[in-house]
């Protein structure tokens, strides 16, 4: 069994209250136990792991998936506020420099709406539909 089917199993077992003990070498570095035992997983196991992660979302009831929506669209609205707060304070950096004052909002804006998204567990509707 591959390390990462067994920590899928693991992972689904302690949601269903189950204890499952998933055995780990003990030369294994503590990033690699942290990963599950190997750093890079490979074609097959990303293969399970990908299929399992999208049988659980295809799973999820409407009302979820449509309130994790809305979240996401929160989090990605806090961003673009966020983009025009930091891009809206530097008008000096407009005039000087048009192209870095492009990036300062670029980089402010979407990402940090998405890291928000992935840090909280919030799904994109679009990702989902």
């Amino acid at each position: 069994m591959s390390s990462l089917r067994a920590l899928l199993i693991a992972a689904a077992a302690a949601t269903s209250g189950a204890r499952t003990v998933v055995p780990q070498p003990a030369a294994l570095t503590r990033l690699q136990r942290l990963r599950g035992g190997n750093v890079l997983a490979t074609p097959p196991d990303g293969f399970d792991g990908a299929v399992a992660a999208g049988s659980k979302k295809a799973a999820m009831p409407a009302d979820k998936v449509f309130r994790l929506g809305v979240f996401s669209g929160v989090h990605i609205g806090f961003g673009a506020l966020l983009m025009l707060t930091v891009g809206g304070a530097c008008p000096g950096l407009a005039e000087s420099n048009p192209g870095l004052h492009k990036l300062v909002l670029g980089a402010f804006g979407l990402p940090f709406g998405l890291m928000m998204t992935l840090l909280s567990g919030a799904e994109l509707f679009t990702g989902n539909t």
